[in-house]
């Protein structure tokens, strides 16, 4: 079974979950790269702003056959209870159509259930096969790292059509 992890990643927590499913699963691994500056505190007040007026971005180009993969697995950290604009704009890009999809994210605090939710809405006709947030993944890398492991364990175990 092929299967690719692409996430987006500010800090690096959304990076440590998807490099921990890649290393679960010998997958191939892409970063969605926003080109907008979002780090310091300018970045972060335009990273909220531009989340809560659902706000696109460009990002740099990832050369992405959708069609190589048996299954996806997308992740995001959640910005202001919803996805971040560079996976807005990925999913508005990428016709995952018909894709077996597998959604996680991260959080600091909360609204990771509505951001699952908004990352469904916007896969258009994928077929969402799991989901799964993360929470505290700077405070708890040993406890999520554990959580990824009995997850994808459990994933695998299940048949699938």
């Amino acid at each position: 079974m092929k299967t690719l992890v692409i996430y987006y990643s500010r800090s690096g927590n959304t990076r440590f979950v998807a490099e921990k499913i890649t290393q679960e699963l010998s997958a191939d691994l892409k970063e969605i790269i926003d080109k907008k500056n979002r780090q310091g505190f300018w970045g972060y007040f335009w990273a909220g702003h531009d989340t809560i007026v659902k706000a696109k971005t460009e990002i740099e180009e990832i050369n992405l056959n959708p069609e190589n993969y048996d299954i996806i697995f997308l992740g995001c950290p959640t910005w202001v209870a919803s996805v971040p604009p560079a996976i807005r704009t990925f999913l508005d890009k990428t016709n995952l159509e018909k894709k077996r999809l597998v959604l996680f994210c991260t959080q600091d605090s909360m609204g990771a259930e509505k951001t699952l939710n908004i990352m469904r809405l916007l896969a258009r006709g994928a077929e969402i096969i799991d989901q799964k947030f993360f929470s505290a993944v700077e405070k708890n890398k040993v406890s999520v790292e554990a959580q990824i492991k009995e997850w994808i364990g459990k994933l695998l175990a299940e048949p699938r059509n």
